[in-house]
């Protein structure tokens, strides 16, 4: 890519962003100073939706499908292939467990996070209606739809689709990490939520740019959302299946909680290591394929030295655009309203 590519890649990136912050700021305003009703849990559902629907349908999803095409001057298939989409492979259904494990993890730390904010003064309070007496199916599918369905397809083209491919051409892996996990934690704008965010986005971010794929992030969202919603009604309603959960941990002495967090977490760890297993394997498979199908025998050994010593990210540093000032000016300037609305929310605890 030429410089001028480059600049007009972080102008789109620059909007994206910009369509996501302000996206959330402008949809919780409209649906805090709406007449919605309240009353009912079916009532709550509505105003979930009235917020939830536009901002990831028009905010995270479709505007950023728009600047990444129209700026970019990609086809739909070009688009796509620049969000990280592509082939499937079985082995990314390996994300599913992968998110139970990390759901798991979110309640310890998301606790462990909740405890130091108390220790500070913050308190919060839900206001949350109360579930029907009897269980609702079609609220059940509401549920699952705005908090795992849109959040998995819509949070994760925005936020490990362009945005991340934009930053893998002007920063190193870790850096690309750091960076996606900070925005993403932000990007929610609530303090209750930014700090196991930011460690969902770092792991999301890794297993992108590892797998060249964005499959495994939305599946392992999804999933880790869905439980969510899923235990909170088995909980509610008595289900055999996640019934006592919650009241199976908050059984458990704080030892206790912490070995069992520990060890979900390794099992999550060796989740992650079979997936780059499988990858590796996968990609030696179609190299060897390539290499049979060569009739020269010097094409053959260059090719299988390059499998037996690959190029090390280092010696790809120099190919790397260094962005300027003026490329990262829109970018820095969100993230400096994601962190005012963050205090915010800290401080006054204001739409939420």
């Amino acid at each position: 890519m030429t410089a001028a590519e480059h600049k007009s890649e972080y102008r789109a990136v620059s909007c994206v962003l910009a369509s996501c912050v302000l996206g959330v700021i402008i949809m919780r305003v409209l649906v805090y100073f709406l007449p919605l009703p309240s009353s009912t849990y079916g009532d709550e559902l509505i105003s979930s939706a009235a917020f939830a629907l536009p901002t990831q349908l028009l905010f995270f999803l479709v505007l950023p499908f728009c600047v990444y095409k129209f700026c970019g001057k990609r086809t739909v298939k070009q688009t796509l292939e620049y969000g990280s989409y592509g082939r499937f492979a079985p082995f990314y259904l390996l994300a599913i467990p992968l998110g139970i494990a990390v759901y798991i993890v979110t309640i310890g730390v998301s606790s462990t996070w909740s405890g130091l904010l108390r220790a500070t003064g913050y308190n919060y309070s839900s206001s949350t209606p109360n579930m029907p007496s009897e269980f609702n199916a079609g609220f059940f599918a509401a549920d699952v739809l705005l908090t795992a369905v849109l959040p998995a397809v819509c949070e994760e083209f925005a936020m490990r689709g362009g945005l991340l491919t934009a930053m893998q051409r002007s920063f190193k892996k870790g850096t690309c990490i750091f960076i996606c996990a900070v925005v993403f934690g932000l990007f929610h704008q609530n303090v209750r939520q930014v700090f196991y965010t930011a460690l969902f986005g770092a792991l999301a971010a890794y297993m992108t740019i590892e797998l060249k794929s964005i499959y495994p992030a939305m599946l392992m969202h999804f999933t880790n959302n869905f439980l969510s919603v899923f235990t909170d009604y088995a909980s509610t309603y008595g289900w055999s299946v996640g019934g006592g959960f919650f009241e199976l941990l908050s059984a458990l002495p704080i030892w206790a909680l912490a070995v069992v967090f520990l060890l979900v977490a390794l099992l999550g760890t060796a989740i992650v290591v079979l997936m780059l297993y499988c990858r590796d394997r996968r990609a030696v498979k179609s190299k060897l394929k390539a290499i049979e199908a060569t009739a020269d025998a010097a094409e053959r050994r260059a090719a299988l030295f390059d499998i037996m010593y690959p190029e090390p990210e280092s010696a790809q540093a120099s190919a790397l655009y260094k962005p300027k000032a003026r490329d990262i000016a829109v970018v820095v300037s969100m993230g400096a309203i994601a962190v005012c609305t963050t205090v915010f929310t800290y401080v006054w605890g204001f739409f939420y």
